[in-house]
């Protein structure tokens, strides 16, 4: 079956609330150890990321201990027009050990959520960050502190949308209650080989209160290209089936159109440093399975059929 027409003029953003979009893939900075670029070459690579129409940046304030950072403001810094341009996303409340800390854990409180948003603008050499997340539940949260840090980075213009990451819904829907701000996603991981947060209902609550998430390794690591156990083996061979069935280049543009069928409207986050695997899902946009196609790959990752 041949991708849809209709899908062959695909939206390019994605709204989050009224007057904020994303674009519809976002730039990750995870590997940023793993690319070996230097600055120089980063700033070329932002450049051609926009050119794409990917005018969306993750981040998180402990990717490479801080380096991802410091490396994308240098490579931004001196150019305000490109500010302008783009949406940067970061994320905290991960403290790991260093600076008298000796074992890594979870701070949302008010101190740390503004002490590291405020390390984060000047690492990147921006005055203002797009989207902050919390990276991971805190299961010690004082969510009276943690609102009140949203509150106050917002009213000094410093933050303009909250957000949160690997939250399940009873922890996103307790800190909502205490903020007066929307938290406008949840960033989770997601994959032809990664159904945990369809298992145990975070998309669908999502879908509730009509936020789009954005996902995290939307490729399984590389478990879809290289994995041996037996899901993903499973996997490998019917994206290999639905790719020649739907035209597609590789398995990769079934599994990013995996994502796109859901009609929640993930928003995967691409780890890549080169433009022609960048481009992967973008171009992945065209195409659309159809519910059998979806299904057939959902079964070989849990290796039975659905009840």
């Amino acid at each position: 079956m041949a991708h849809d027409e209709a899908a062959t003029t695909p939206d390019t953003r994605i709204e989050l609330t009224d007057g904020f979009s994303l674009s519809r893939v976002a730039h990750g900075y995870w590997r940023w150890d793993e690319w070996g670029i230097s600055i120089d070459e980063l700033s070329s690579l932002v450049d051609g990321v926009l050119d794409l129409g990917i005018t969306t940046f993750d981040h998180a304030d402990g990717y490479s201990d801080g380096r991802a950072e410091i490396a994308f403001g240098e490579a931004i810094g001196g150019r305000s027009s490109l500010r302008d341009k783009m949406e940067i996303i970061t994320k905290s409340t991960i403290h790991y050990p260093g600076d008298g800390v000796t074992l890594k854990h979870y701070d949302t409180s008010e101190e740390h959520i503004i002490a590291r948003a405020e390390q984060s603008l000047r690492h990147m050499q921006t005055d203002y960050i797009d989207l902050l997340l919390l990276h991971r539940p805190d299961p010690l949260m004082d969510p009276e502190s943690t609102a009140s840090a949203f509150a106050k980075l917002h009213a000094a213009g410093k933050v303009r949308h909250f957000g949160v990451s690997n939250y399940k819904p009873l922890e996103f829907d307790m800190l909502q209650s205490y903020s007066d701000l929307p938290l406008i996603t949840n960033q989770i991981e997601v994959s032809v080989l990664a159904h945990e947060n369809f298992d145990d209902r975070t998309i669908q609550h999502a879908q509730t209160r009509r936020i789009h998430p954005m996902v995290w390794s939307p490729l399984a690591g590389g478990r879809i290209f290289f994995g041996e156990d037996e899901a993903a083996v499973r996997v490998r061979a019917e994206l290999e089936k639905v790719r020649d069935e739907i035209g597609a280049e590789a398995i990769d543009d079934v599994a990013f159109a995996w994502l796109y069928t859901h009609p929640s409207g993930l928003i995967p986050i691409t780890g890549a440093c080169e433009l022609e695997f960048i481009r992967r899902p973008l171009e992945a946009l065209r195409y659309r399975l159809s519910k059998e196609q979806w299904f057939r790959i959902w079964v070989a990752c849990t290796g039975h059929k659905v009840p």
